[in-house]
């Protein structure tokens, strides 16, 4: 260990030194057992559940509408456009209070399944939603404040 009367070169001779050749075998160390699964399967899983959330990639209609709109959020009494990324149809909807809702006039509440998914999403964004009839992908197109 360190004597009282060591000088700083006395102190750095008896540090434990490391050799390059400890340092790179810890650092080329792959993980081994257990952990190395688990990282493995999380990280499957989150490119996954990031495929899912992306949808396929917008048709260039839809890129140009996403990059001509406002970057506004959507909110109550906007209206949005969207595509079902399913079907691949448009719909247009006005998010309105829950009493307002009438789907046939496009006006869905902010208390649907659709309309509580969209809120505060952006124009490009990718959203799922939870619908009595199964998932549904929705990609936003445009929102009019």
């Amino acid at each position: 260990m360190y004597d009282p009367g060591d000088d700083a070169e006395a102190i750095d001779r008896k540090k434990p030194q490391h050799t390059e050749h400890g340092r790179m075998r810890r650092e080329s160390r792959p993980e081994s057992g257990i952990g190395a699964h688990i990282n493995s399967a999380a990280s499957d899983a989150d490119a996954r559940v990031l495929r899912a959330i992306a949808g396929p990639p917008p048709t260039e209609a839809e890129a140009q509408l996403i990059a001509t709109a406002a970057r506004e959020p959507v909110r109550i009494f906007t209206r949005v456009l969207v595509t079902d990324l399913e079907t691949g149809e448009q719909e247009r909807y006005t998010i309105v209070p829950h009493d307002e809702g009438n789907l046939e006039a496009g006006r869905i509440t902010v208390g649907s399944p659709l309309g509580r998914g969209l809120l505060e999403e952006y124009p490009g964004s990718v959203v799922a939603v939870k619908t009595p009839g199964g998932k549904r992908l929705y990609r936003i197109l445009k929102v009019d404040v």
